[in-house]
């Protein structure tokens, strides 16, 4: 907001009163010029401020957030670059061991040379919630199984991963399919894609040196959301 300030200096001191010679009456003093600009510059000033408080123009905070398909993955993605990942320790992982709540019911994991990546699965059991785009897996219909790209970072932070990959070889996105297809594809298609918040009782944690993935147990639907774009094709 700019105001406008302004106006004339106001004149010091006090006009001095005129007496006639013959004792006549004293003369009115002149109204100063730079009061009157004075008055004009408050009621500019006041009717800019009251034009800054009535702007209509959106803030950042006001701003709609992009809806529908594209808008809403777009939100997601980003989101998914500043979430918290939680990484457990292949070297000490057993059996019984507990990451983010979740128990370690099967470690399957080894390294083909000593200085290499650790590669095989790990099994978690527990209650899971997340939330993220429903769709077909990219390589459908050749594996037809529907899948969740996990999207939204308090969800991204709920699946404990691998440590970093130094080779590049796993797909950095989390996304998994579900080992129990046929009753998602019950529940509902994924054709078109769709955001959805759905609740797995266990989770496999996947890294190999070729293509993988990790699957979960699909324990409920909790929510449908909009139609979406399917963000794993083109992997």
């Amino acid at each position: 907001r700019r105001d406008r300030r302004g106006g004339g200096a106001v004149a010091s001191g006090s006009a001095a009163v005129t007496h006639g010679l013959t004792g006549g009456r004293p003369a009115t003093p002149p109204v100063l010029p730079s009061v009157a600009l004075l008055l004009v510059a408050l009621l500019l000033v006041a009717l800019g401020a009251a034009a800054c408080e009535s702007d209509p123009r959106p803030t950042p905070e006001d701003a709609p957030r992009a809806s529908g398909a594209g808008g809403a993955a777009t939100v997601l993605e980003a989101g998914e670059a500043t979430a918290q990942i939680h990484r457990f320790d292949p070297a000490t992982l057993q059996p019984g061991d507990t990451v983010l709540g979740l128990t370690a019911e099967a470690v399957e994991l080894t390294r083909v040379l000593e200085d290499s990546v650790w590669v095989g699965s790990v099994v978690f059991a527990g209650d899971l919630v997340l939330h993220g785009i429903y769709q077909r897996h990219p390589d459908w219909p050749q594996v037809a199984l529907p899948c969740v790209h996990v999207v939204q970072p308090a969800s991204v932070a709920r699946i404990p991963r691998f440590p970093p990959d130094p080779y590049g070889v796993s797909d950095p996105r989390i996304w998994f399919c579900f080992a129990n297809a046929e009753v998602a594809l019950e529940l509902i298609s994924p054709d078109p894609p769709r955001e959805v918040v759905i609740a797995v009782d266990r989770y496999w944690v996947v890294r190999e040196l070729t293509d993988a993935y990790d699957l979960a147990q699909l324990a409920e639907l909790l929510e449908v959301g909009p139609a979406a774009v399917a963000t794993l094709a083109g992997r």
